[in-house]
Order: structure tokens, then C-alpha cells, then sequence
């Protein structure tokens, strides 16, 4: 969803907005639960999301796939649109039932304070079987048992989506950049290389978790004496590499 809007004058400014729902433009996309990390539903329009996910920026308790990083940052572009104080964005909507946002400049700040309550995503491996979902998009599952599923999609700048083919359906470990939610829960991992599951990757049958939360931060420390200070399914910046498991477990050694 993209607006440019000119010509703004104080006082209050009345715009009528037509959206065409989701279903009408995206053809079966918005059927297709496993696509989604939080499906849309097929009667909504873009204005819908971007209330639901302005709604949970301004919520404090909030953790769900809306409050990302990119989104937060879009919802402060918004609300500096206008580049002066003591402006309020409302969306009325003319049917019953209709999403409603209000957005005040002066919530700003607070939105980009919480930016920072995100964990930093982070590397990692994990092993499970590989559900494809998506092959023209490069999106997948892994199922983990117990644990739980994890999506996926695959870094498109390493891997291309061939890869997945051979591996549907079998177990597989994958490597990739963990996204986390504000709450520190995996929201995906983006795929640099995945392999079929070899008997040593049973460890990284499980989901991972944010070693830290807070502001984020870079480290220069060396990657081997860094590996020995971290969860062993956590191989923080070892790879995409030509190392192996077994090679980086070694480290850990």
C-alpha cells in the first residue's frame, strides 16, 4: 500500500479512499493458509491490514506477526508524513464493521522506542522435515514434532527453489537468519543452505530462541572463541560458509 499525497494545509484534511479487497486482487493467494504467517482474510483490503497492524504498534502487550520492524518503520513514515507536530491520522470507515485506526505524530516516538524491543535476527540450525508450501515463492515448513513448526523461506541471493524439490516431504537441517517476534519466538528462518538431515542434527530439533532482547547491538568477538560461549544450536555468524556441522560443532568442543 503506497500513498503520495501533496498540496496538505492546516486545518483538517478529508480524504475518500477506494480499496478492492483482497480476494478481488490476489486471485486464491489469500486461501492458501500455509502462505501466511497470519492469514488475511479474502474480504479485507490493504487499509485493513495496515489498521489491525497500527492498532498493535500502539499496543504494549504486543507480539504478533504484525509488529515487525518493517512494519513499525512504514506506520512511523506515516506519522511523520506530514513533517509537523500535532497532527492526527484517523481512518473512518463508511460500512458497519469496517477496521478504524487513529494515529497521532505524537505516538511516534514511543513506536520507534519499541523498534528496539525486537530481538536482532540471528543465525541458526535447525532440523526437521521439510514441508514445501509455496515453491514459486520459495516458502516452506518445518515440522519439528513436539516442538512445534517453524516457516521458512529461502535467501533467494544463495539459494534458488529447485533446491526444495528433491528435499519435500524428508527430514532436512537447515541453516539460515532466524527472525524473532517482540516476545523472542521465531517468527521464520530465511534459508542460506539446507541439507538432508544427517543423524548428528537430531540437537537441532527444536525452535530457537533469542539469546538476547533489547537494543541491538554488533559484536567484533572471533567466531570460534564466540561458538564456545553460545546455545550449541545458536552458530552465531559461522556460516554460510564451506564449514560443516560436524566442523563447527568441533569448535564447540
Amino acid at each position: 500500500m503506497d500513498f503520495t499525497i501533496t498540496g496538505l494545509r492546516p486545518g483538517s484534511t478529508v480524504l475518500d479512499i477506494e480499496a478492492p479487497r483482497l480476494g478481488g486482487v490476489a486471485g486464491l493467494d489469500p486461501d492458501q493458509q500455509d502462505l501466511w504467517l497470519q492469514q488475511p482474510d479474502v474480504d479485507d483490503t490493504a487499509l485493513d491490514l495496515a489498521a489491525l497492524a497500527i492498532s498493535e504498534a500502539q499496543n504494549a502487550e504486543a507480539s504478533g506477526d504484525r509488529f515487525d520492524s518493517s512494519v513499525l518503520e512504514a506506520i512511523l513514515e506515516l506519522g511523520n508524513a506530514a513533517r509537523t507536530e500535532g497532527v492526527r491520522y484517523e481512518l473512518v470507515p463508511c460500512t458497519p464493521g469496517g477496521s478504524r485506526f487513529v494515529l497521532e505524530d505524537a505516538a511516534c516516538p514511543r513506536i520507534r522506542e519499541r523498534i528496539s524491543l525486537i530481538p536482532a535476527p540471528s543465525a541458526a540450525v535447525v532440523s526437521g522435515q521439510l514441508d514445501e508450501i509455496g515453491h514459486d515463492q520459495g516458502r516452506f515448513r518445518l515440522l519439528l514434532g513436539k516442538h512445534g513448526t517453524l516457516p521458512g523461506r529461502l535467501d533467494r541471493t544463495v539459494l534458488d527453489v529447485e533446491t526444495l524439490r528433491p528435499l519435500w516431504g524428508r527430514q532436512a537441517t537447515v541453516e539460515g537468519l532466524v527472525h524473532f517476534k517482540s516476545n523472542g519466538q521465531p517468527r521464520l528462518i530465511e534459508a542460506r543452505r539446507i541439507t538432508t538431515r544427517a543423524a548428528q542434527d537430531a540437537i537441532f530439533e527444536k525452535l530457537p530462541i533469542s539469546i538476547a532482547s533489547g537494543p541491538r547491538t554488533h559484536t567484533t568477538q572471533p567466531v570460534a572463541k564466540r561458538l564456545r560461549h553460545v546455545d550449541p544450536m545458536i552458530l552465531w555468524g559461522a556460516w554460510p560458509g564451506d564449514d560443516s556441522i560436524e566442523e563447527l560443532l568441533a569448535e564447540l568442543d
